[in-house]
């Protein structure tokens, strides 16, 4: 390895680490979540067209799709406030956030009527899309997120 291969190599690992800790992981969560969703919702409506069920299909996909962002944000929100406040007590309220949020999806579930319009395949396809992508996103930028527990 040359001297200029070694350092593009490690200016693309730098670039890539993540130094924004749980803030950075919400930001790439976020954003690519809400990418995945988009495109989604616009391909329900081009496949669908517009004036047979296409909107209706985009519309659904988008609102489960957006319930799921929301919960899973505020949860990553919940970790990313703590781990700055009490960061020795941040992964017992990150797992109370978690199952808060499996709660609060199957309170809205059983509780919350579903709208007449609502498409429930397009719907199931956004809630699973938006959770897939979350997942992913969020291990692979945990993987390169350096924190530090302990003191050493």
């Amino acid at each position: 390895m040359t001297r200029r291969t070694g350092t593009r190599a490690a200016a693309r690992t730098k670039r890539l680490t993540n130094t924004r800790g749980w803030w950075g992981m919400l930001t790439a969560c976020l954003a690519g979540t809400s990418a995945v969703l988009l495109l989604a919702a616009g391909v329900a409506w081009l496949a669908l067209g517009p004036g047979s069920g296409g909107g209706t299909a985009a519309a659904s996909l988008g609102l489960a799709g957006t319930v799921v962002v929301l919960l899973s944000g505020a949860t990553l929100l919940l970790t990313a406030w703590s781990w700055d406040r009490w960061r020795d007590q941040a992964i017992f309220i990150a797992l109370f956030g978690f199952v808060l949020k499996i709660v609060l999806m199957g309170l809205l579930l059983v509780v919350v009527p579903p709208p007449e319009w609502l498409d429930r395949t397009a719907a199931g396809i956004g809630a699973i899309a938006a959770i897939v992508t979350w997942q992913v996103i969020e291990v692979m930028v945990f993987a390169r997120t350096r924190q530090q527990i302990y003191d050493d």
